[in-house]
């Protein structure tokens, strides 16, 4: 039987519909190891929110 995590240890847990499809998710992951950032927060919050910011419109802030 399948439980969720959630049900597991009785805490409450938002239950957000994600803004972002897992294409665009694996497209920014596969990218970032192809680029020269030192980390994925430099690479997310300068690069993609910033250079290709209307390439991803529906890009979540790094602390989300």
């Amino acid at each position: 039987m399948y439980l969720r995590l959630s049900d597991m240890d009785g805490r409450k847990r938002r239950k957000r519909e994600c803004m972002m499809s897992e294409s665009e998710i694996m497209t920014i992951l596969v990218c970032c190891h192809f680029g020269t950032f030192a980390n994925f927060k430099h690479y997310y919050m300068l690069f993609i929110k910033g250079h290709l910011a209307k390439d991803f419109p529906s890009a979540v802030s790094y602390n989300r």
